[in-house]
């Protein structure tokens, strides 16, 4: 896919995001000043990894709306809020010479793009159009070599086959492949205080052992 070709698929993608959730909010779904953002951090057309979470964390009430951050801002590796610095030390970065690139360039984004704040509810009612809204994203226009899926349910929402399990010491890597084009996905718990159990001072190396051989050696 050409530049060109690549610009108006994600304007086009934009226009649709858009208005699907103009929709939700003249239905009644949510607030006009519920916050929504496509990507997490700057976009490209075929990364090394797309990091797909559930939807974003904060009271999402500010009114923003946005495809992409401002001025290539990408709190994967700026941010030192607990939930990115979780991530980081799942990558080991910067100190991982071999992840640091892909973690770099990785394209973040969710599977609800909606700040939902504590509302699960909200979630539960866009399941459908976000799951597909996804799927479209990852397959039709960003094209990720690998998928890291943060949490169950956005693993399974991407319809994956081949699933299987490789140990790395304390951690049980779950793995497959999308079934509309085979693009490698693993699942990796949604880095949240709840799930601090799985991520200790001892399993970071074990994560990132598992990610190496994933991204690198898979």
């Amino acid at each position: 896919m050409d530049s060109l070709e690549f610009r108006e698929r994600i304007q086009s993608y934009w226009e649709k995001v858009q208005s699907i959730y103009d929709e939700f909010v003249k239905s009644g779904g949510i607030l006009e000043e519920r916050d929504y953002y496509v990507f997490q951090t700057p976009y490209y057309f075929n990364p090394d990894l797309m990091i797909i979470g559930i939807n974003p964390g904060g009271d999402g009430k500010n009114g923003s709306k946005w495809l992409a951050p401002k001025d290539n801002f990408n709190p994967y590796i700026s941010s030192n809020q607990d939930w990115f610095v979780r991530l980081q030390n799942i990558f080991g970065y910067p100190e991982n010479l071999k992840l640091k690139e892909i973690y770099e360039t990785t394209v973040g984004t969710n599977k609800v793009f909606i700040n939902t704040g504590n509302e699960d509810k909200i979630v539960m009612e866009l399941n459908a159009p976000s799951t597909k809204l996804i799927r479209e994203m990852v397959c039709q226009i960003i094209q990720p070599k690998h998928i890291v899926a943060l949490g169950r349910d956005t693993f399974y929402s991407l319809q994956v086959k081949d699933i299987e399990i490789k140990k790395f010491g304390l951690v049980n890597l779950k793995i497959g492949k999308l079934k509309e084009n085979n693009t490698p996905v693993c699942f990796i718990p949604n880095p949240s205080k709840r799930n601090n159990r799985y991520f200790t001072e001892a399993s970071f190396a074990d994560w990132q052992k598992a990610l190496e051989w994933f991204l690198i050696e898979n």
